[in-house]
């Protein structure tokens, strides 16, 4: 494993953003990691690079610096999508974060891998002489800080020979530790992040079953406009050439902003999108002409292959399984508005089941939020 060193301390995030970015042009390696806030104040980012290439580093630091170069940072990087990874080290976070790194590639845009550890007096009492508490509980908290990073770097080290593989070693990323509750901490990281997605991992190590998909997965796409991408624990990444992607319609007036996100989402990529909607009443002959409706209208305003088909089945999500397998599915897509197919198979139990069931990965986007 390599060793880092932090060259820098920053208040301000544009300007660590700015510089990793500038380092990552000039081939260094470089990482951000947010410090531990101190009397409430805001957390500096601290840059990192590899020894051997301090020196490199600390030059280009310093002539930006003389140069004034951290001015109108705003205008130099509006322009970068973002992507967060929130990862546990697993090999379903290997996963999630490789499909990450290619969705990355394909949009030029760069990856934060997020890892949050637990700490461990959150709710706690405190006993005894308050002095003495506060050294413990900072101790134990550098302890698993100094962990936390440790383990980051031994799963970097791992990720980088996937990336060499599939041709992904030149994306720019950078990563943060946060301790907390996970599904908060994702949520109040994304709101300052703004990110173009959040890929993740749909179980983790040491998590029962249940816990990291029950509670943080649905918890994030509860409480973020974001597009989340939710990678099933056995699935397993074998590049991105041209994707079959299903999208559930239920026939809402909403679907034809929703199909206009979900090609924005998918822009990057050839993509074949079968647009299907389960149904469980025989007795309604309106759905076929429905279907055909949207069909035509698809085929007139869309350049991308679309097809659109009724499956009968009395059971949505087993409807949903059969046509994935049938057709070679690799992603499905849902919309989140409650009158929708979304709300009747996701909301609230289902969610867990199809991400328990489900083989392939789930895409959850808001129709009425533009990406960025």
């Amino acid at each position: 494993m390599e060793n880092f060193v932090i060259i820098a301390d920053f208040s301000d995030p544009r300007e660590a953003y700015y510089l990793r970015f500038k380092l990552g042009i000039e081939g260094i390696d470089a990482y951000i990691v947010e410090s531990e806030k101190n009397d409430e104040k805001i957390a500096p980012l601290q840059i990192q690079v590899s020894a051997q290439d301090v020196k490199k580093a600390v030059d280009l630091l310093c002539k930006m610096r003389i140069e004034n170069d951290f001015k109108s940072i705003e205008d130099k990087i509006k322009n970068i999508r973002r992507i967060l990874v929130p990862i546990d080290f697993s090999e379903y976070s290997n996963s999630a974060a490789l499909f990450a790194f290619s969705i990355a590639k394909s949009i030029n845009a760069e990856i934060k891998l997020l890892h949050i550890f637990k700490d461990p007096f959150m709710g706690g009492t405190y006993l005894g002489n308050r002095t003495s508490y506060e050294n413990f509980t900072q101790n134990v908290m550098n302890e698993m800080y100094q962990m936390a990073q440790k383990n980051m770097l031994l799963f970097i080290d791992r990720l980088k020979t996937s990336l060499k593989k599939y041709g992904l070693e030149k994306v720019s990323f950078h990563y943060i530790l946060q301790k907390g509750k996970p599904a908060y901490q994702i949520i109040r990281i994304t709101e300052s992040y703004k990110p173009y997605m959040i890929v993740l991992g749909t179980k983790g190590v040491g998590q029962m079953p249940g816990d990291l998909i029950g509670s943080v997965t649905l918890k994030v796409i509860e409480n973020t406009t974001i597009p989340v991408l939710a990678i099933p624990e056995h699935w397993e990444f074998k590049g991105l050439e041209k994707i079959n992607v299903l999208y559930a319609t239920d026939f809402q007036d909403s679907d034809f902003t929703a199909f206009n996100k979900l090609l924005d989402i998918l822009k990057p990529f050839k993509i074949k999108l079968e647009c299907v909607h389960i149904e469980t009443d025989e007795k309604n002959p309106w759905k076929e002409m429905q279907l055909f409706k949207l069909e035509s209208y698809l085929n007139q305003n869309y350049e991308e292959e679309i097809k659109c088909h009724i499956i009968k089945n009395d059971d949505l999500f087993a409807g949903i399984q059969e046509y994935v397998d049938k057709m070679n599915i690799d992603i499905i897509s849902f919309t989140s508005p409650k009158r929708s197919i979304v709300y009747k198979l996701l909301y609230p139990n289902n969610l867990k089941k199809m991400i328990y069931q489900s083989k392939i990965p789930l895409l959850i986007f808001h129709s009425n939020i533009k990406t960025t």
